[in-house]
């Protein structure tokens, strides 16, 4: 097979390439019609991630086309995978490293391209941590930067919260709704049906909490700080808790469900709960997005609240 006339394409590339476009988290396939579908699947199968949110859903939006099919906006993609028979079908310009290839602006500006050849076995924790670590890029990217024609970040709000004793870099996009001491809450309508709610409750007690704890003070504050929540509540059933530490902080991260049966709503939630110094933190980004996908947005907040340090 042809290696796709990649040093062409690319020749033509540097001249002109735009920025990369497709869904933030979409990952194009490009694969040898030759490879054995179950070898395929087996890939699949070991690359896919999933957020439980509301639902158990998928981190990757997979799409397919084959060598012969690989052109015009396809070529823009931002992160594509290709997957092959053979190293010498791979396109030019991707450096092989323990077991996968990659490279970076290949065809458009701000592109992830990766490559696999099967049937050797190339480790899928890794693999899908790339692609991961792509997603997260590009999210980061449109969040902070591509979002309008203005820069999203918005420095004069990390000054303003260094006065409370740390700093989170908070987009533009959101609107300050509440700022009382202990608590700052920030929003973002995200579409008619779609509000996102990034808090920020910090108590100096010393407390340490345990994973449990951690839930319930969670759900404490949503009843108590946020608007008309006062019949809010976790499904502990479906949180997951795992240990976390952001710039020498320990603490954990939440992930999950809440419920109001006044309202008859509910919602995902993801948090960071951090002990500082004597300090407890809480962060957290709640999501209302009825019957549609939460976990671009819970992403959304991981990536803000992971701009979070204490102290001036």
């Amino acid at each position: 097979m042809r290696r796709l006339a990649v040093a062409a394409l690319l020749a033509l590339a540097a001249g002109c390439a735009g920025p990369a476009t497709g869904p933030l988290n979409g990952i194009l396939l490009v694969c040898d019609p030759s490879l054995d579908p179950e070898e395929l699947d087996s890939l699949l199968d070991g690359i896919r991630l999933t957020v439980s949110t509301v639902e158990e859903e998928d981190v990757f939006s997979f799409s397919t086309c084959t060598p012969g099919e690989f052109s015009g906006d396809l070529r823009n993609r931002r992160t594509i995978l290709f997957v092959v028979s053979s190293p010498e079908n791979l396109p030019d310009g991707l450096v092989p490293d323990g077991g996968v290839w990659s490279g970076s602006d290949v065809w458009a500006e701000g592109q992830d391209v990766f490559g696999v050849v099967l049937p050797d076995d190339p480790d899928p924790d890794r693999l899908s941590g790339l692609l991961e670590s792509s997603y997260d890029r590009h999210l980061t990217s449109w969040l902070y930067g591509s979002f309008v024609s203005t820069q999203m970040s918005s420095p004069e709000r990390v000054d303003s919260l260094l006065t409370l004793g740390f700093s989170m870099d908070i987009p533009k996009s959101y609107r300050l709704e509440c700022w009382e001491p202990g608590f700052v809450q920030y929003q973002r309508q995200a579409a008619d049906d779609c509000l996102l709610m990034l808090s920020i409750r910090w108590i100096g007690d010393g407390r340490i909490l345990t994973p449990p704890e951690s839930v319930l003070w969670r759900e404490s504050v949503a009843r108590g700080c946020f608007y008309d929540a006062e019949a809010d509540s976790v499904d502990r059933s479906r949180v997951q808790a795992v240990r976390i530490r952001l710039r020498g902080i320990e603490g954990y991260r939440l992930t999950g469900m809440w419920r109001n049966p006044v309202h008859l709503n509910a919602g995902a939630f993801t948090s960071y709960i951090l002990f500082d110094r004597g300090t407890r933190y809480l962060l957290d980004m709640e999501i209302y997005h009825e019957h549609r996908e939460k976990e671009p947005f819970v992403r959304e907040g991981w990536i803000i609240m992971n701009t979070f340090a204490p102290g001036s």
